[in-house]
């Protein structure tokens, strides 16, 4: 039994089927009839993202950091929100998966909830541009509003689920996460998803 068997209460379990369960439900049902938004390329782009996403920045109580966040901007900015969901889904890797130290639903809601930011991102990028004929300046607003839309639902599902893990005021735990200030979370992950999204 992992940690996280032990650890787990009813409403934890709970909150972790509710964004597993209709994450996983609705995405299937997106993916059904739509192969043709699903490349090759995408699972060079999950195995590169699962790489890099084997080298996370311990944060607090357990939780982790990702250093893929660049690339899954990428994905959602080239392709689909249903593609860019899988893709993120398929490689929002854990190094702790490897080792044992988390279980199959905590490894499942992880990825989940990274797919469901990711999805969102895409969606709102895709609402407000196109990569391919529009300027780049409405690019770049388009990008940073996706940006903000995967910080807002991944912080808040991480946020959520901390504080019922821990016991802890929601209000805290944003304080005890905080690594920067919003405007450096930007500054430090938007830009290198923009140049490989402009160079290409």
């Amino acid at each position: 039994m992992t940690r996280d068997q032990r650890a787990r209460s009813p409403l934890l379990l709970a909150f972790e089927l509710c964004v597993i369960v209709p994450t996983l439900v609705s995405g299937a049902w997106l993916t059904w009839g739509r192969q043709g938004d699903f490349e090759l390329e995408l699972v060079l782009w999950a195995l590169l993202i699962a790489a890099v996403e084997l080298l996370p920045v311990p944060a607090w109580r357990g939780l982790h950091l990702s250093v893929g966040f660049p690339l899954l901007m990428v994905v959602g900015m080239l392709y689909s929100p249903i593609a860019a969901g899988v893709v993120a889904f398929a490689g929002a890797s854990d190094p702790r998966e490897l080792r044992g130290e988390v279980d199959v639903l905590r490894a499942v809601f992880n990825r989940a909830q990274v797919a469901l930011s990711v999805f969102v991102a895409s969606a709102v990028f895709h609402a407000l541009a196109d990569i391919n004929t529009s300027p780049t300046w409405l690019l770049l607003i388009a990008a940073t509003l996706a940006a903000l839309a995967d910080y807002a639902v991944n912080s808040g599902m991480v946020t959520v689920f901390t504080s019922i893990r821990v016991h802890m005021p929601p209000t805290r735990v944003i304080r005890e996460l905080r690594i920067g200030t919003l405007t450096e979370f930007l500054v430090s992950y938007l830009p290198p998803a923009l140049r490989i999204v402009l160079a290409g």
